[in-house]
């Protein structure tokens, strides 16, 4: 199973409100799986929908959807913490095209959206990438060990 395959596997599996869905948004994609996001106290908070990346490498995940229940109030980005540090646990990178979401509710959209996105370490414009964030430790001989 490639990180990427892990990742989404991951991420799916530990939401009850979820249905995989085969559409046509990347021919190379065999489907984007949605999940509703549940906080610690398993409160719904947001939507979630995520596929493997067949294209670029067998570390990478395409991001399609991210919207919170009630925008404006830190559940956003606490979505995106949780992605962007499972994302660091499983390796892989995260992809992402910075539209806004409009839901007729208060949206983030343009450069307020991407900077937004780049708060959490993603890279780009319209089409921002995130890489996984490692961290190392010095063991005294000059040798790095991950820890994280």
């Amino acid at each position: 199973m490639t990180k990427a395959a892990a990742y989404v596997d991951h991420m799916y599996s530990q939401f009850k409100g979820r249905a995989a869905v085969t559409v046509g948004v990347n021919s190379d994609s065999e489907s984007v799986h949605p999940f509703v996001y549940e906080n610690n106290s398993q409160i719904p908070i947001g939507l979630i929908a995520m596929s493997i990346d067949h294209v670029s490498d067998s570390a990478a995940v395409d991001v399609y959807h991210i919207s919170a229940f009630k925008p404006g109030n830190g559940q956003g980005s606490e979505i995106m913490n949780f992605l962007c540090n499972a994302a660091d646990e499983f390796e892989v990178r995260l992809c992402i095209h910075a539209e806004a979401q409009f839901s007729g509710r208060r949206t983030m959209a343009g450069a307020d959206l991407i900077n937004w996105y780049r708060k959490f370490g993603f890279n780009g414009n319209s089409t921002m990438y995130r890489e996984p964030r490692t961290t190392y430790m010095c063991c005294g001989n000059s040798e790095l060990i991950r820890v994280s």
